[in-house]
């Protein structure tokens, strides 16, 4: 199952966040920005459930929504 993303947040000194909406899962992307001091950018994500990072680069943390029965 893929992930469903909220629209992103940005915050003014350049991070951007998104959760996934789907019940069950909650997952946080934030997209972070730094330029270091030769003046290069340097771009990369962290995923969060709640207050714990899961995962800090790589590819995108599996959806893990609840599933729903379908006579609910």
């Amino acid at each position: 199952m893929n992930h469903k993303w909220s629209e992103k947040t940005r915050a003014p000194y350049g991070d951007s966040r998104k959760i996934c909406t789907r019940a069950g899962c909650e997952i946080v992307c934030v997209s972070r920005h730094e330029i270091n001091r030769n003046g290069l950018e340097h771009h990369w994500k962290e995923w969060f459930r709640g207050t714990t990072r899961i995962q800090r680069g790589g590819n995108t943390p599996a959806c893990e929504a609840a599933e729903v029965p379908a006579d609910a």
